[in-house]
């Protein structure tokens, strides 16, 4: 079975609460656009079961198939990864976490092995860790099917060995989001989906709960992928990003962290060793 966008109806879940509801507002102009066929046309090549476009804050457009609604779950996938980088960001707003520059053993001492005291949490936000996990999406026996099917994340986590140095390649991997994942939770005494929900689902005025799946029953979140909502609720991610991190009078994420991570990573190589170009 190839993962899917219902997922959550097979693994275990745990509730990403949402606050005080702030319903997008519709656009003077709402559904008035007529999708043209080449658009169409793009959107059923990728099987899309919603389609929302916000405009000025406002719902301009929305569309949805096979049964799906405003409210239907749909898994994020990796999009996930960048919900954990906003969460690293704040956490460090907060104090919780001193420095991107910190090595990951410092908040997971059972990572002080296998060459991995040198990787630092900025080594693993810019997807350069080193790590020797095996990012397959199509073999049944790849460490990314594991975590995916799996029951027992942290020893995944516990099994990496670091086989390039840190920080000079570009290599994107699962994993670091994972351990970042962790090191939220050991820095913040806070699960993800409990952090996610306070500093910044309730805030974002999300009208859903979200639900972020396990690796186990009370186990921990699949932080690289596998965060469930609508697309008026992940439309709020994308306004945030616009809005600098701020909503409303709420600066939810500084501006800085923001700028660092949506920049280039260019001092980095790709896998044929040349500079980053994006």
């Amino acid at each position: 079975q190839m993962p899917g966008i219902e997922d959550h109806k097979i693994f275990e879940n745990r509730v990403v609460e949402n606050g005080d509801p702030e319903p997008w507002k519709q656009h003077k102009k709402y559904n008035s656009y007529k999708l043209s066929k080449d658009e169409r046309d793009v959107l059923e090549k990728y099987g899309s079961v919603a389609y929302v476009i916000i405009k000025d804050g406002q719902i301009l457009f929305e569309e949805y198939w096979d049964g799906f609604k405003e409210t239907s779950l749909s898994n994020s996938f990796s999009a996930a990864k960048s919900i954990v980088s906003l969460l690293i960001g704040i956490a460090l707003d907060e104090g919780y976490i001193k420095s991107l520059d910190q090595k990951i053993y410092e908040y997971l001492p059972d990572l002080n092995k296998h060459g991995l005291q040198d990787i630092s949490i900025a080594d693993l936000l810019s997807m350069s860790s080193g790590l020797n996990w095996d990012e397959a999406y199509s073999s049944p026996f790849s460490a990314t099917t594991k975590a995916y099917y799996g029951k027992d994340l942290i020893a995944l986590v516990n099994e990496q060995e670091s086989i390039e140095e840190a920080g000079k390649q570009f290599n994107y991997l699962s994993i670091n989001t994972q351990i970042l994942a962790l090191i939220v939770q050991k820095a913040t005494g806070r699960n993800i989906s409990q952090y996610a929900s306070e500093k910044i689902w309730k805030k974002i005025g999300a009208e859903n709960n979200a639900l972020w799946s396990l690796d186990n029953e009370n186990g921990v979140e699949k932080a690289y992928c596998c965060f469930y909502s609508n697309a008026r609720d992940f439309a709020r991610f994308g306004q945030l990003i616009l809005n600098k991190g701020n909503w409303g009078n709420d600066q939810i994420i500084s501006e800085n962290y923001l700028t660092m991570a949506i920049s280039p990573s260019h001092w980095l190589l790709d896998q044929e060793g040349n500079p980053l170009s994006y």
